[in-house]
């Protein structure tokens, strides 16, 4: 005959293996939660997006070059798709936006997005900046990859953008990180405003 104290660690043992059973398949038959259950206000799920770049706001056959180059700000999820992305921002997109094809690509961490535009005024001359950095919506490594520029500077860059806004001239950038006229001529070869 078993005691008592057998038959209580006996019982303990059998809930125990009972549990390790049936747990796991509660938790696999469980249902999983969709996208739109996520709260996106949880700061750990969250990233922000910026698109930016020749979006517009208006009906494709009014556009003029300048309506073109508008951001938009998202919260997002963290890996949400790029195709996402773009669905919700399609109210600000027109015929002549051009996005990319790989819409499955997923964001983990704040990002930018660039939208180019095939729209090209008759008028419109070839567009010098091309391959440049905008030193408006670069990046703190972006902008430290510029001669005279390094961390610190390019801190200082993004932390003045952050509060007062884009730097609209060379010369109040030369203020902003104290270079001389030389540098900041080297500076215009690869950015721009």
């Amino acid at each position: 005959m078993r005691t008592k104290k057998e038959i209580i660690l006996i019982s303990i043992i059998g809930v125990i293996v009972i549990a390790l059973i049936i747990l796991p398949i509660i938790i696999n038959n469980s249902p999983k939660p969709k996208k739109d259950d996520i709260v996106t206000t949880n700061s750990d799920n969250s990233i922000q997006i910026l698109v930016y770049g020749e979006i517009t706001y208006k009906e494709p056959s009014s556009i003029s070059p300048d309506d073109i180059t508008n951001e938009i700000k998202l919260t997002a999820i963290k890996g949400i798709s790029y195709g996402e992305i773009i669905n919700q921002i399609s109210a600000y997109l027109t015929d002549y936006s051009i996005v990319d094809d790989e819409l499955t690509k997923r964001y983990f961490e704040s990002s930018k997005i660039y939208i180019k535009s095939s729209y090209i005024s008759q008028a419109e001359e070839v567009d010098d900046n091309i391959g440049k950095i905008n030193i408006n919506l670069a990046t703190i490594d972006e902008l430290s990859t510029l001669y005279g520029i390094g961390i610190k500077r390019a801190e200082r860059i993004i932390d003045y953008i952050n509060v007062n806004g884009k730097i609209d001239s060379f010369e109040k950038l030369k203020s902003l990180i104290g270079v001389s006229d030389e540098v900041i001529e080297l500076i215009k070869e690869k950015a721009f405003l």
